[in-house]
């Protein structure tokens, strides 16, 4: 029995959609190296920020990040956002302002870990840090725990998520995954 849902498109997002891919659309196939992870924050830091939000750094597992807190969110319960960035870009502080779109939509804290990046922490070193801090999370007085996350960091949570299946008997524990269709890249697979 398979527990997976895919959503589709909200239409609310599909203009926000088309402007995110005609603006990269000029760096579509290019692959920078890791000196492009300043653009890459920019771009992302980029996503409006609500004033409903709130934003604190924060430890879990040993592993450094950022926790978003919406005005209205439950105690017991916190979501884990992976963020993208194909495992050498991205940061918690670049990622922000969009999870704080997602912690408020949701009712619920987030923490964004800042988990290493390749090629100066190769596998599995990024699995290990979203290991740690979903670990670090559970210990807590959390017992509902949604794993999110986006293009690698979707990865990263699917990975989580088969990792945590059989720990998961003190708190319940859900997977969303943000993909990408493979022509987003420029080629089609």
């Amino acid at each position: 029995m398979s527990n997976v849902v895919v959503h589709t498109l909200d239409p609310e997002d599909a203009p926000i959609t088309a402007a995110i891919r005609a603006m990269t659309s000029s760096t579509k196939g290019a692959r920078p190296g890791i000196q492009a992870r300043g653009q890459f924050d920019a771009f992302m830091e980029s996503v409006l920020p609500r004033d409903d939000v709130t934003f604190e750094a924060g430890t879990i597992g040993g592993i450094p990040g950022l926790w978003v807190h919406p005005e209205d969110w439950r105690s017991d319960e916190a979501i884990v956002h992976l963020h993208g960035g194909w495992f050498n870009f991205g940061s918690a502080k670049a990622y922000r302002h969009l999870v704080g779109h997602i912690a408020a939509r949701a009712g619920a804290r987030a923490f964004i870990p800042d988990y290493r990046l390749a090629p100066e922490h190769p596998f599995p070193a990024a699995t290990d840090d979203v290991l740690a801090c979903y670990q670090g999370l559970a210990g807590r007085d959390v017992h509902r725990i949604a794993l999110t996350g986006d293009s690698a960091g979707g990865n990263l949570a699917l990975v989580l998520a088969s990792r945590v299946t059989g720990e998961a008997a003190s708190c319940r524990t859900c997977c969303v995954v943000a993909g990408y269709r493979p022509d987003s890249f420029g080629r089609n697979l």
